[in-house]
């Protein structure tokens, strides 16, 4: 037979026993909880990953884009120039030719 100490140690194990079970059971739910915020941020961060991909590429291809038009635009400044020098050239050799012809008459 077991003594009243004896009994009342059993009976305060089995407390103590509860109350760690309840308290791993209750760590448990906060892990689990933990892990689905984890989860949850990782996939946000690789979403805002994606975009800034998404984001560099577009700006990577305005960049050629700008430099292109930049090009295009440096050689058509180049053909106005060329093309403006010709006409002057033309219209001096016309000038000089019809003064030549005044000259003759």
């Amino acid at each position: 037979m077991l003594q009243d100490n004896e009994v009342k140690r059993i009976v305060e194990a089995i407390s103590e026993y509860k109350e760690l079970v309840q308290q791993s059971s209750d760590m448990r739910d906060q892990l689990e909880s933990l892990q689905k915020r984890w989860n949850s941020l990782r996939q946000e961060r690789d979403q805002v990953r994606a975009s800034l991909d998404t984001i560099h590429q577009t700006l990577s291809q305005m960049k050629v884009d700008y430099q292109a038009m930049m090009k295009t635009m440096t050689d058509l400044s180049s053909t106005e120039d060329t093309v403006l020098d010709n006409v002057k050239f033309l219209l001096d050799e016309l000038t000089s030719l019809l003064k030549k012809h005044e000259l003759t008459k």
